[in-house]
């Protein structure tokens, strides 16, 4: 009986919700940051540009900007990744100091209809918090529609 409630399930399960391919990869990047102190927190705002490589998942690597502003660790923006007409754009929320959390919310081209999230860490622990210069790894699932 309970395979039988687990074939049910998995039928009424939508497509969307099917896991994607794992995607792991790098952004390297100067740091474009300003910070302005405003009644005891601070407010940033940052336009950082780029390059990412890829270790694991149907993407290729390539420029990358990445815009954001908030609040101390209250905050968000997004990346955006490629050029011309083949680019996709994740955006992204911070939940903690050094760490986001994506998702996908427009593509273009060869990515056109890619879905995906997952999370993001950035290498700012130790020596790399003094320095301008930034590393962020990123891995999460993403999805391309089949193409004919």
């Amino acid at each position: 009986m309970p395979r039988f409630l687990i074939v049910i399930v998995m039928l009424l399960v939508p497509h969307s919700l099917v896991a994607g391919e794992r995607v792991s990869a790098t952004n390297f990047y100067v740091l474009n940051q300003e910070d302005i102190n405003v009644g005891g927190v601070v407010f940033w705002q940052q336009d950082n540009a780029g390059t990412f490589t890829v270790s694991e998942g149907p993407i290729e690597a390539g420029f990358v900007r990445c815009l954001g502003s908030g609040f101390d660790f209250d905050g968000g923006g997004i990346c955006i990744y490629g050029t011309g007409p083949d680019t996709f754009t994740m955006r992204w929320k911070v939940i903690g100091f050094g760490m986001n959390r994506w998702h996908i919310i427009d593509a273009t081209g060869k990515y056109a209809g890619m879905r995906g999230r997952g999370t993001t860490e950035t290498r700012v622990k130790s020596k790399f918090l003094k320095l301008k210069h930034r590393i962020s790894d990123w891995v999460g699932e993403i999805e391309l529609p089949k193409r004919n």
